[in-house]
């Protein structure tokens, strides 16, 4: 599923006739901050990399496309106004190099870069964002959660002239400047007569021109097989102060492994160039191999600041059993977190008790396995009788469910759970599916339960997730259908709040009232970035940015020629290379 990322670096890109007449009197800028690249990156190579799964669309917007590796995809085609510094956290020149906001915080103003230009050599004018914001908010594209940010919360935009263009909120809130000056603008001459049914079918699996460092050809993507992103050699942006340093590699191919074990042994033959080791165990007891002692393969496990999401079994509260809330508490209390942590994952995570990892409510109950009190909440539901099998019956009918998940190396975490519910009186079935087939399943709510982990935001929004105008709707990340009119309210209040440590209260409380109603078994998570890769690259000391993690790894590090010299001489001589730290924490703690 999609994790929408922070803002780091979308670069600048503008542009207009008058530019010359512009005068920035008025009008903020930011110019003064610390690269985010390093000076030193070369340009060239490929960095070759994979996906699990081959996606079931490119596209940016409409049915399916919520999903992170698309997200990751698209920020590398695509530009914004601005972008956002990933160590002040303040915003930096995008598309527009000057922006202003009226008094009452609810008009935002953007000069577009006279530099900016989209892959074809035409400028980025006002009539780009104008076009852009009318696209995402076409109801045909089928985007309910689009549909939901740009309309209702935007009137139309307006292009004061061609390099200025303006925009007047809905309502009053904080987070609505981050949001449109975050938007990725696309093309007003593609977007012009395009209908949403046309855009579903035709770009299905290519994209529209992009103003950014890549583009994605036509003959580059090989379906069930391989992605090539190529880096653009007339990029308008490339020496703009935000991007120095960036987006080095000339090629990333992302190649579809589909086994995990598989992927593995590829990153050991050099076939891909890292791996990040989701699996703690692999990590405890197979990555000290012989490339990694001889230092040819490098060991890291880096901590950052990055945003924490969740993770945990998420429950279809539209249909029966988990209509219940009684039952939705059982289960959680039968997910036995406890033996996996300790058993399974040698100890590497933490419990997850909020749905706001670093912003929630501490003093929301610890939920810990006790199949005792399962038993009471599932009576309390009806649950009370078993059959001659040993399951729980109500109303003459066994309590058995499916759970649908889509890699073969979830099987040994999903088989603990199964073991654990079967004791209980409950029959859990495990179906292994096409990764493409549960994202549609998911996506059109057709299932009963469903493991997913959700990728953090900077700062939380509530509404995206919880939102009831969402629940009954396909195509958003409302998955459990939850609703709670107290939540709403909360949320709205919360949007329309400055004060920060007012929206920390008002965040606590809303993770309070989402907690008691169980839509998730919540999970477990990590601070830290597990990887190897091959000692061949450059990269920053810190690795990652602040707020990054291993999809840093695409634009900021770069293929070293001294680096990768050395590593052929000493594989080819079976000499060994030094060895770097494997515990890295070039932050300090703390948020």
């Amino acid at each position: 599923m999609k994790k929408i990322f922070p803002i780091i670096l979308l670069v600048t890109l503008p542009l207009g006739s008058n530019a010359g007449k512009f005068n920035p009197a008025g009008w903020k800028t930011n110019k003064n901050f610390s690269l985010i690249g390093s000076p030193k990156a070369k340009k060239g190579g490929t960095l070759k990399t994979f996906w699990s799964s081959f996606p079931p669309t490119l596209r940016s917007e409409g049915p399916n496309s919520n999903l992170s590796i698309l997200s990751e995809m698209h920020g590398l085609v695509y530009e914004s106004l601005l972008g956002m510094h990933p160590e002040t956290l303040k915003y930096i020149p995008g598309l527009a190099d000057y922006w202003k906001i009226s008094a009452d915080k609810r008009k935002f103003w953007f000069h577009i870069n006279p530099k900016a230009r989209w892959a074809d050599g035409s400028p980025v004018t006002a009539e780009d964002v104008v076009e852009t914001w009318k696209f995402k908010t076409r109801k045909d594209i089928k985007d309910p959660y689009s549909y939901m940010v740009w309309n209702n919360n935007f009137y139309q935009p307006v292009a004061e002239s061609r390099e200025i263009v303006s925009v007047r909120t809905r309502r009053l809130d904080w987070r609505l400047f981050m949001y449109f000056s975050g938007m990725s603008i696309f093309p007003a001459k593609e977007l012009k007569g395009l209908t949403g049914d046309k855009y579903l079918e035709e770009y299905n699996w290519k994209l529209f021109m992009g103003s950014g460092p890549y583009e994605l050809k036509p003959e580059n993507v090989k379906k069930d097989q391989y992605v090539i992103m190529t880096r653009r050699d007339n990029w308008w942006g490339e020496r703009e102060k935000q991007n120095i340093g960036l987006y080095n590699f000339d090629r990333i191919k992302w190649t579809v492994v589909m086994d995990e074990e598989l992927a593995f042994e590829k990153f050991k033959k050099g076939e891909l160039d890292f791996y990040v080791v989701g699996k703690a165990q692999r990590w405890k007891e197979e990555c000290d191999f012989d490339k990694v002692k001889k230092g040819w393969i490098q060991k890291r496990k880096i901590y950052t600041h990055s945003p924490e999401g969740f993770s945990g079994y998420a429950f279809n509260m539209r249909k029966p059993p988990f209509n219940d809330r009684n039952v939705r508490k059982a289960f959680a209390h039968l997910i036995n977190r406890e033996r996996l942590i300790n058993k399974l994952f040698f100890n590497e995570y933490g419990y997850l008790d909020t749905y706001f990892p670093g912003w929630g409510n501490a003093k929301n109950p610890k939920v810990r396995y006790n199949p005792r009190k399962a038993s009471l909440l599932l009576k309390r539901a009806g649950f009370k009788t078993r059959n001659k099998e040993g399951w729980l019956t109500k109303n003459g009918k066994p309590f058995e469910i499916t759970l649908e998940y889509g890699h073969q190396s979830w099987t040994r975490i999903h088989k603990v759970i199964q073991e654990d519910l079967a004791r209980a009186g409950i029959k859990m079935n495990l179906k292994l599916l096409d990764p493409r087939t549960l994202i549609k399943k998911i996506d059109e709510r057709a299932f009963t339960i469903y493991f997913i982990s959700w990728g953090g935001l900077l700062l939380p929004n509530p509404i995206s997730m919880w939102s009831s105008e969402l629940a009954d709707k396909s195509n958003n990340t409302n998955i459990t259908g939850f609703k709670d009119p107290r939540v709403d309210k909360l949320a709205a209040e919360y949007n329309k709040t400055f004060d920060v440590n007012k929206r920390k209260e008002l965040l606590k409380k809303i993770d309070s009232l989402i907690f008691r109603q169980y839509p998730y078994a919540l999970g477990w998570y990590a601070d830290f970035t597990r990887v190897l890769y091959w000692n061949k690259f450059g990269h920053p000391k810190t690795y990652f940015t602040r707020i990054g993690d291993s999809r840093s790894i695409k634009y900021l590090w770069w293929e070293d020629p001294g680096k990768e010299g050395k590593l052929e001489e000493a594989m080819k001589n079976n000499k060994s290379l030094p060895v770097g730290k494997v515990i890295v924490k070039p932050w300090k703690d703390g948020k």
